[in-house]
């Protein structure tokens, strides 16, 4: 009985709950796992030069570079059924090996650049391959239902996640905390195959399961640079990477500053973790599908640009650790409860090879590059005395005009859709 009350709260069909229960299980899985060992990173990269933070950044783009074609050829070739768990797993296996060199302490310094190397892939590799299961099976009409509840979950598990990370420091090594993050990955695996498995017999789903996308190992590219619709999500995706690395930095900075302790420092990222996930909940329970239902994408999406810039100018004007939390908090709520919702709403109108492919290309090599962009911008920027929002004001506002205008190429597209927009 109270499942089918919050059924019907959510506006889901009969056959819709058990999916979007299972997917949002997955996701909880999936950001709880990532925000055990996010404090960890953040910690860590912040101990040294400042000036290591943009080489971290490039660092992780060229690893981008190199797996994009393997990744491009694993889509081609695997069924979802396959490719999830398999990359997965294959994350979990690598959380196992960084337990033992940690737990081992062997070069330590190194592994913690390398860390923050593969952390950074991992987390855009894991959400955006989910996403694009979630993509997968639903049609745009039933995104529209099932994304706010899913985002849900994940914002569960990046509360749940820290909390147990906060805790599980008090008595055990860093080491531990990996083993625990692997752990929640397999979870992650066994709700996705239920995920795929209640999904078979939905009428909208006319997506095949027991083969891959076909394609070339570089489609995602190629796609994207074909389609003006699928460009305009790169543009999106960019724009929002350069203003989320700039708060990044500027609140790194302001830790590293006043808190020289690494101890401190991983406790300060991991309540940030919390109040962010806490602001996150609030936004999808009361704001998230009223907005959609209401104004639509393109106005949904077009929030985080005015966050963000409003972040930028606050942590410039009042530089403390309770401003950085608060812009912090706020700016993830809006990525994780509006604009991450929204973008991925947006996949739901385009080709099954372009939902993995194209999509994976923008949220991992469109992204990174924002990532490693940005960082060797701010670095220019405060080496000559520029103040960030001379460049944050003007980006901010023309990402909300793309916001706006994906939101009116979306509307305008069929609700079954056979190709990609162009």
């Amino acid at each position: 009985m109270a499942l089918d009350r919050l059924r019907v709260a959510l506006a889901l069909e009969p056959d819709e709950a058990a999916p979007v229960a299972w997917a949002a299980l997955t996701f909880f899985a999936l950001l709880g796992g990532y925000a055990i060992v996010r404090p960890v990173r953040d910690a860590l990269v912040f101990e040294g030069d400042p000036a290591f933070v943009p080489w971290a950044f490039t660092a992780t783009f060229v690893v981008m570079l190199a797996i994009a074609a393997p990744w491009g050829a694993l889509v081609a070739r695997w069924p979802r059924s396959r490719l999830v768990p398999r990359v997965y797993r294959g994350f979990a296996v690598q959380l196992l090996g960084f337990a033992a060199l940690l737990h081992f302490e062997i070069a330590p310094a190194w592994v913690g650049k390398v860390f923050f190397v593969w952390v950074s892939v991992f987390n855009l590799f894991v959400v955006s391959v989910f996403w694009s299961l979630c993509a997968d099976v639903a049609g745009p009409a039933q995104g529209q239902r099932w994304f706010g509840p899913i985002a849900a979950g994940g914002t569960a598990g990046a509360l749940v996640g820290p909390l147990l990370a906060r805790l599980a420091t008090r008595y055990y090594e860093p080491a531990v905390l990996l083993v625990m993050s692997a752990l929640w990955l397999e979870a992650a695996v066994a709700c996705a195959a239920a995920l795929d498995r209640r999904t078979r017999g939905l009428a909208h789903r006319a997506a095949p399961t027991a083969r891959g996308t076909g394609g070339g190992a570089f489609a995602g590219v190629t796609h994207v640079a074909r389609s003006r619709y699928l460009l305009a999500i790169a543009g999106y995706a960019l724009a929002a990477a350069y203003l989320a690395t700039f708060v990044y930095l500027k609140q790194g900075a302001i830790a590293k500053a006043a808190l020289p302790d690494r101890a401190a420092r991983t406790a300060f990222f991991a309540d940030v973790e919390i109040w962010a996930s806490l602001a996150t909940i609030v936004v999808q329970a009361l704001i998230t599908s009223r907005l959609l239902g209401r104004f639509g994408v393109g106005v949904v999406l077009a929030v985080l640009p005015a966050v963000q810039v409003a972040g930028v100018i606050s942590l410039g004007l009042v530089p403390t650790l309770a401003m950085a939390t608060v812009v912090s908090a706020s700016s993830r709520a809006t990525q994780h409860a509006l604009a991450r919702p929204g973008r991925e709403l947006l996949f739901t109108a385009v080709a099954r090879e372009d939902k993995y492919k194209a999509k994976n290309f923008i949220d991992t090599m469109v992204v990174r590059f924002g990532d490693v962009s940005s960082a060797w911008l701010h670095r220019g920027l405060s080496l000559i005395g520029v103040p960030i929002a001379a460049v944050a004001v003007p980006l901010a506002a023309g990402w909300a005009a793309l916001a706006l205008h994906l939101g009116h190429r979306y509307r305008r597209h069929p609700v079954a859709p056979k190709e990609s927009l162009s």
